[in-house]
């Protein structure tokens, strides 16, 4: 169990879920090192001291830059104990409208920035034998459809590094967990933070609807982010915790609804599944 004197690395850390989580970990007594492309509009909302809080700036996509802050949080506070990887965003789009930028971009961000930060970290909690690794997924993960292809394939990735990455650590004291939210009301949607396929094909029309409907719902998801930190927080203190966790009852109905798909075609192609065996 992580203690109220843990130290939190967080990314992604100036808004919606990453802002809450910061608050959420200094409310538990943690000392948090949280990395944000503005550092300063981050320390405008958190009211702590240095000796707790340390705002870094960093991009996800700048292996030099992770590598610093990442050193730098095991100078200040000696350790990391709890690792969110939070940054990250949406893009919108048909699969045929992507152009090679929009898909590199995209797994640049939600993937590969991941990946980096958590191949920083890992080698001290190997050092402590402890540690946590909290990464955000999606609902997307497992449940997609027009429009958001793109990115449910970066959720996707994310959500099978952490389970293979929570088979590995296990020996050495280490827990990983994917979180798949469904809708959370922050400004994921907004047209600052989400990205849109520069091409779109007009015969598309359900990427459209899809595309609209999403712009509709923007700030009035299910999900509150304040209480997926306070998830975050009760996370790291479960002995052991999931693997992957569903947050929010949209969440909980989509996974469901596609497992439930899933079982009725694997019997209902059970025969043709199993002819390939001598």
């Amino acid at each position: 169990m992580v203690g109220n004197t843990a130290v939190w690395f967080i990314t992604g850390a100036s808004k919606g879920i990453g802002l809450e989580t910061v608050r959420a970990a200094l409310e538990t007594g943690a000392r948090v090192v949280c990395t944000s492309r503005d550092p300063a509009q981050l320390r405008g909302q958190v009211d702590a001291g240095p000796d707790v809080l340390q705002a870094v700036q960093m991009s996800i996509t700048d292996p030099a830059q992770i590598e610093d802050a990442v050193a730098g949080a095991v100078d200040a506070f000696g350790r990391i104990d709890v690792l969110v990887n939070n940054a990250g965003y949406s893009v919108l789009g048909a699969v045929e409208d992507f152009s090679r930028a929009d898909v590199r971009d995209n797994f640049d961000v939600n993937v590969f920035g991941l990946l980096e930060v958590t191949q920083q970290v890992l080698p001290h909690m190997r050092r402590q034998k402890a540690g946590r690794v909290i990464n955000l997924a999606s609902i997307s993960a497992n449940v997609t459809g027009p429009a958001t292809g793109l990115y449910s394939a970066t959720k996707a990735a994310v959500l099978m590094l952490t389970e293979a990455l929570a088979e590995e650590v296990a020996p050495l004291g280490i827990y990983a967990t994917a979180v798949c939210p469904g809708g959370v009301r922050t400004d994921f949607l907004d047209s600052r933070s989400r990205r849109d396929a520069a091409h779109r094909i007009p015969d598309y029309q359900n990427v459209e609807a899809a595309r609209n409907e999403y712009t509709r719902l923007n700030h009035r998801q299910g999900g509150d982010p304040r209480l997926v930190a306070e998830a975050f927080v009760s996370l790291s203190q479960m002995e052991p915790p999931p693997r992957r966790i569903y947050l929010g009852a949209d969440a909980l109905r989509a996974v469901t609804h596609k497992l439930d798909a899933v079982a009725a075609d694997i019997e209902r192609y059970r025969q043709l599944s199993l002819s390939i065996n001598d």
